[in-house]
């Protein structure tokens, strides 16, 4: 089964998640191995007053002094649904291309979402709903 979406994704989001193997570093402590995790997305800018409000310190915090950052919304494209290694509030790498032209390079931390009821209940399973915010580097 594939997503609606896979022909107009624009996101490509990088996590590393323990993969479950540790090593020892030099000072003979225990540091977990991780992993990269590949998702990509069909992502656009919100415009839901709503969440613009909510977020808004957020946003603010998380681009810095310096930095821009946009809250984003859209949908899976592959996985169709999120991996058990990711949780909400997971920072990651992002490669992301919101307009023509050059994408933009920088972190995506993904925010808490509650799936639609209406799609649960008709058992609709290829559309995964994902928000988050974008910091460019």
């Amino acid at each position: 089964m594939t997503s609606p979406f896979v022909d107009f994704k624009n996101a490509a989001l990088v996590f590393n998640v323990p993969d479950g193997s540790y090593t020892v570093n030099s000072a003979g402590n225990r540091v977990a191995n991780s992993r990269a995790l590949k998702i990509e997305a069909l992502l656009k800018l919100s415009k839901d007053k709503g969440d613009l409000t909510k977020y808004s310190k957020d946003v603010e915090a998380y681009a810095g002094a310096d930095g821009y950052a946009f809250l984003l919304e859209g949908y899976l494209v592959e996985p169709l649904t999120y991996p058990s290694e990711i949780n909400f509030l997971m920072e990651g790498d992002a490669e992301i291309t919101l307009t023509i032209g050059q994408p933009k390079i920088g972190r995506f931390k993904l925010l808490p979402l509650i799936d639609s009821p209406y799609l649960i209940g008709a058992g609709v399973e290829i559309v995964t709903a994902i928000k988050g915010i974008f910091r460019v580097n």
